[in-house]
């Protein structure tokens, strides 16, 4: 049996601001954006696009099969798909779309694409994003000669399939990430960089916009493509310019810019009802290890976890960078059925500090009054915010619990050795999904998992983290997650601690605005009063 999914969407992002004389600067009301990033994009090509900047423009210029429109997940670029019944197959037949320069958006541009970025002598580093595709892996690594023996397939210009390793309930979430965007089928294979030129992405795009002018390092202006064939969005130009937030701020303060990222500190007394926080996908926390008394009792994990002041932590070290944890699953990534947050949905599994109930609970651990807990050791990887976290917890478990607790700061491959060998007691880490789904949290826990240092077992949890990690049913899945993750933290194996978040600066006149589970601004809808 087949299971369809069929739908229209645009979501699609854009960024802007462009760096002129003030007196140009200024927006036309109701058709221009101004926006900033402190980042210089030095490439817009998925092959060799890091830094943030880069992806933002490139998730805002170039449209994917799959996009988020209001939280749910739907075909983008891709009119309709098909997944076979066993969860291996899927097929996604394109919609009639064209690139900015009038061309035909075909499979042969995802699979020309993919194939490029896959090739052994590429330059792509998130190569790892594709192995749950038949092959991949095998042909990245020179293991497997032919392309041809990877799982994807154009079997006509509007056809693409792709073929899974096995079932993989987070493929299509994966494929909203800009590294799985198309671009133009010439730039992948003429090899003559002059002939090439015409088919750059960014410049050549298959999303609502594309580059009508950029200066390196200065600025770029956006406009509509205009052979994008969906619905139109409501900017006529989107300006941006790459300048450091102290020399934005002003700029800002004077309405020449509408969106900048990363304000100053210092001059949020300003602008405070302008500060939009927005999750980035990650979550720091603490592993506790199972194997190793007294972290071995429940109630004592519960007592630490509920001796810390999480609202502390944000405020005086992590700033606007973060807000305190509610789960282990981050904000920011939809559930898929309401369009809702999986957050807000999932409610809150982390409760705020309570001293007198921790306390309580080390007493019924058999350690009243503070007396016969041993020292513990808790450890961090080197890093001003990771070495101030560790230590500034440390201290309040030994304020507001007296437990012992000594720091001890390493080298990221000692405290890799030191936390795959079991031989720690605490551990601060952090991780940052590949990809927007509560799976690639709710993972860190399974029995199997290389990343958990916690050594938590516990064979209900991986027997149902299999299903919701196989299973294409999205309400299904997203009920299970839930669950496993209301499991976990019953059992307290880690610690959340605080959720990565991003700072902008947003005008008030500013309507409908979003951002991508990664934490991009989302400029599609965006409108003016």
């Amino acid at each position: 049996m087949q299971k369809y999914l069929v739908a229209i969407l645009w979501v699609l992002l854009l960024v802007a601001v462009v760096f002129s004389p003030l007196s140009q600067l200024r927006a036309a009301p109701g058709g221009s954006l101004a926006v900033n990033f402190s980042g210089n994009p030095l490439s817009l090509d998925p092959e060799t696009a890091i830094v943030e900047t880069e992806k933002i423009l490139l998730a805002n210029l170039h449209e994917g099969l799959v996009a988020w429109d209001n939280g749910i997940l739907v075909p983008a670029a891709a009119r309709s798909l098909e997944i076979s019944g066993d969860g291996l197959v899927y097929t996604f037949h394109l919609r009639e779309s064209y690139w900015s320069n009038g061309d035909p958006v075909t499979a042969y541009d995802f699979l020309s694409t993919w194939r490029r970025l896959l090739t052994p002598v590429s330059k792509f580093q998130y190569g790892f994003l594709f192995d749950i595709i038949v092959n991949a892996r095998a042909y990245r690594l020179g293991e497997v000669d032919s392309f041809a023996e990877v799982g994807i397939r154009a079997l006509d210009e509007r056809t693409l399939q792709v073929e899974l390793v096995e079932p993989a309930g987070h493929f299509l979430a994966l494929l909203t990430r800009p590294e799985f965007f198309p671009v133009h089928s010439l730039f992948n294979t003429i090899l003559s960089r002059e002939e090439r030129s015409a088919y750059r992405p960014g410049f050549c795009t298959n999303g609502p916009y594309c580059i009508r002018e950029w200066e390196p390092r200065d600025y770029a202006v956006l406009a509509p493509n205009p052979h994008y064939t969906r619905e139109r969005v409501h900017l006529e130009r989107v300006k941006i310019t790459f300048l450091a937030p102290a020399a934005a701020i002003s700029l800002y303060g004077a309405g020449l810019l509408h969106l900048m990222e990363e304000p100053p500190l210092s001059e949020l007394s300003k602008f405070g009802s302008d500060l939009v926080q927005v999750p980035t996908g990650g979550t720091g926390y603490l592993y506790l290890n199972l194997r190793r008394p007294p972290l071995n009792n429940p109630l004592v994990r519960e007592a630490l976890a509920l001796a810390i002041d999480r609202e502390y932590i944000v405020e005086k070290i992590m700033g606007l960078n973060a807000i305190p944890a509610t789960g282990l699953v981050s904000p920011g990534i939809p559930d898929g059925i309401t369009g809702q947050d999986f957050r807000s949905t999932g409610g809150d599994l982390v409760p705020a500090m309570d001293i007198e109930k921790a306390r309580a609970l080390l007493a019924r651990a058999g350690y009243p009054g503070e007396d016969g807990f041993p020292p513990l050791e808790l450890v961090a990887v080197e890093g001003e915010a990771s070495e101030e976290i560790a230590r500034t917890i440390a201290e309040m478990w030994g304020i507001n619990l007296g437990v012992p607790t000594r720091v001890k700061v390493l080298s990221w491959p000692e405290y890799e050795e030191l936390c795959t060998t079991g031989r720690f007691y605490a551990a601060r880490a952090g991780w940052i999904s590949d990809y927007p789904d509560p799976a690639a949290f709710l993972h860190l826990l399974s029995s199997g998992a290389y990343e958990n240092f916690s050594a938590y077992r516990n064979e209900e949890y991986d027997r149902w983290l299999r299903r919701a990690q196989e299973s294409t049913e999205v309400q299904e899945r997203m009920e299970i997650c839930q669950a496993l993750e209301r499991m976990a933290l019953s059992d307290w194996p880690v610690i959340p601690v605080y959720f990565t978040a991003k700072p902008y600066l947003v005008s008030g006149e500013l309507q409908e605005l979003k951002f991508s589970p990664q934490g991009y601004p989302l400029f599609n809808t965006a409108r003016w009063k």
